[in-house]
């Protein structure tokens, strides 16, 4: 690396040594390979490649008949990494918590941080009555395209938004308010000093800035999406909608800190309490909140607590999330189970791989059936989590193998296919989706469809 790289910060060696492989390269790459073959942790990687993308120096090409996107450097991007010392001029590079620290300053006056509680709170549940306005625009065109899949992520967004929408609604703008209100009624109750109440002031001005911001990166997200669908790039704008989710998941987690700050419990240290109230406001106050560290074993236990819960609703007979529109049943494909615990569970980071490990060990110890494995044609197959035992026929085990081929189908595309009767192949559909294998879907444009979701297809 050259003498001016190794005096730059370190993002930004990480975005010359990206540019520079990508340069190297020449072909598309995986997010995986990019960061093997530079040394960087896919999630940097992610990021660094994001930001590019926002500049127009890299672009994402998401091939036929594949769900994952790879990477390309741009020509902008072949220009900017030729003149290598210019690329703090080129690239006005921000991580996610820099992003999400953008322009906040907190007030030092008490009347001062009430007003900004107050603005910050309403323009957050303005901003998510805008976002669900915005994706119900945007699914408009999707659902003239007869993409089921690309359906079912979108409409679980919007259903997401008005539930964090009505759940914000639902916050006390302060936990001080309440505690004066109980006081009323205890008096025994400690009264709260104004230090103390000017410090809970802060700390909650501090986190509803955070939330804005990280609503105005959903609001770029949006933009783009809205783009790329106008330009019908369809497969673009379904992996935009991905990232999408991932940045919802972390609104999910920031919403749920700001509603878990009490009188007698902050998010924060006192140290860093300290740190917000003199405007030091550094990415360090919000790296384990972004990303809560967690080893290997805290992650697998934590996975381990998902999972029995849903167990649990199960056989209470609740299927139903709440704050989901997802029915949980008793087999899951293992990509959605991902997916799924991702959603319900925004503070754990955890891969499939560790799902999977984890699945296996509750199957060891009893707790479940475990994971089966249904082989498709070619390298095709789909993992089934079983929460509760159910055995899967030939003829079932044929079916599900067609629908990795097919990913969408109606009734006639199967009795064509199977030259099965009609009403075994919907005798069969339905066992399929009533145990979760299979997702129905039902439009007037499109008629009545199944799918399967799987980390092929989606």
């Amino acid at each position: 690396m050259s003498e001016t790289s190794r005096e730059m910060p370190i993002s930004l060696q990480g975005i010359e040594k990206i540019l520079r492989f990508l340069k190297q390269t020449n072909k598309l790459s995986s997010i995986r390979n990019i960061s093997e073959k530079t040394d960087i942790s896919m999630r940097v990687v992610k990021n660094i490649l994001l930001q590019l993308e926002k500049f127009g120096q890299v672009e994402r090409i998401v091939e036929k008949n594949k769900v994952l996107p790879k990477w390309q450097i741009t020509n902008f991007g072949k220009k900017v990494i030729k003149k290598a010392n210019g690329i703090e001029d080129e690239i006005k590079f921000l991580s996610i918590e820099e992003e999400l620290l953008h322009d906040i300053q907190i007030p030092s006056k008490l009347d001062e941080l009430k007003e900004r509680i107050d603005l910050t709170q309403e323009k957050i549940i303005s901003e998510l009555n805008q976002m669900q306005t915005e994706l119900s625009k945007v699914l408009g065109p999707i659902l003239n395209l007869n993409n089921p899949i690309f359906e079912d992520l979108l409409s679980f967004m919007m259903k997401r938004v008005k539930y964090l929408r009505i759940f914000m609604n639902g916050i006390p703008k302060t936990p001080v308010d309440l505690h004066k209100e109980i006081k009323e009624i205890d008096e025994k109750k400690k009264a709260i000093s104004k230090k103390d109440t000017k410090q809970i002031y802060a700390e909650i001005a501090f986190l509803n800035s955070v939330i804005v911001n990280q609503l105005n990166r959903i609001s770029d997200y949006l933009t783009r999406l809205s783009q790329l669908i106008d330009n019908q790039a369809y497969s673009n704008a379904f992996s935009i909608t991905k990232d999408l989710r991932e940045e919802l998941r972390l609104f999910t987690k920031l919403i749920n800190l700001r509603e878990s700050i009490e009188v007698n419990f902050h998010i924060f240290t006192d140290d860093q309490l300290k740190q917000i109230a003199r405007n030091e406001l550094t990415r360090n106050l919000l790296e384990d909140i972004v990303e809560i560290p967690m080893n290997e074993e805290s992650k697998i236990k934590a996975i381990e607590e998902a999972v029995l819960e849903f167990i649990a609703l199960l056989n209470k007979g609740e299927k139903k999330l709440k704050d989901h529109n997802y029915e949980i049943t008793e087999t899951i494909p293992l990509y959605e189970l991902h997916q799924l615990i991702l959603d319900e569970k925004p503070q754990l980071s955890f891969t499939i791989e560790q799902l999977e490990k984890t699945i296996n060990l509750l199957a060891d110890k009893g707790f479940i059936p475990g994971i089966n494995k249904i082989e498709g044609n070619e390298d095709q197959y789909l993992k089934v989590v079983q929460l509760k035992s159910q055995d899967i026929n030939e003829d079932e085990t044929k079916l599900i193998s067609l629908a990795l081929q097919l990913q969408k189908f109606s009734v006639a595309d199967l009795v064509i296919e199977t030259g099965w009767p009609i009403n075994k192949v919907k005798k069969i559909l339905e066992r399929l989706s009533e145990i979760g294998i299979l997702k129905y879907s039902k439009s007037f444009l499109h008629g009545e469809q199944w799918y399967v979701i799987s980390e092929k297809t989606s």
